[in-house]
């Protein structure tokens, strides 16, 4: 419905590929450049995959407030009829506003590495719940320093049944090494 209402009929490459993946509960690692419909790619197929239970079960980690600002919004689009609930945890602002959103029954949790980090030690964010991990913009993660703090909270996350869906404009070794990591069988997407 939220898709009609925004007008999208014809997926992108990206999506095409991406999409019957998540749904089937693959594990994905594409190479995609920044405006080919990745959000969507990852965000319909995982939002089809939860129920509202008012902890974080989708987590998506982008590399600056910017991309974490525009995704949360997509999410929020795209789950218009779900009744799922969306934090957004950035750097450069209080703390209290985003402890308050997960306090209130946040379903997907879209976050900088450092604030979520941040809000795990102050025991405002809880991985339990989490079903699905995105990881959008490695490359760009990896180019900033936060692959170590990445590297926590793939960890902080459940590893048995976790989907994890990963994202990057390139896979240089460092990366590459990385996903091997991180993802189970994963299917590869070249865009």
């Amino acid at each position: 419905r939220a898709l009609d209402e925004l007008g999208h009929t014809t997926p992108t490459p990206v999506q095409l590929q991406a999409i019957p993946a998540g749904l089937a509960g693959r594990d994905v690692m594409a190479a995609a450049q920044t405006g080919t419909g990745k959000t969507a790619a990852f965000a319909l197929p995982t939002l089809s995959k939860i129920e509202k239970l008012g902890k974080p079960q989708i987590l998506v980690l982008e590399p600056t407030r910017e991309l974490a600002h525009q995704v949360a919004e997509q999410f929020e689009k795209y789950g218009k009829h779900t009744g799922l609930k969306v934090a957004l945890l950035y750097g450069g602002v209080g703390l209290g506003t985003q402890a308050e959103q997960l306090q209130a029954g946040a379903d997907i949790v879209v976050a900088t590495p450092g604030r979520l980090v941040d809000h795990f030690y102050r025991t405002s964010m809880r991985f339990g719940a989490i079903k699905v991990l995105i990881l959008d913009e490695v490359d760009r993660m990896l180019d900033m320093g936060f692959l170590p703090q990445v590297r926590k909270i793939v960890n902080l996350c459940p590893w048995d049944d976790r989907q994890t869906l990963f994202f990057s404009a390139t896979m240089p070794p460092a990366i590459q090494t990385f996903a091997q990591w991180c993802l189970t069988d994963p299917q590869s997407i070249e865009i």
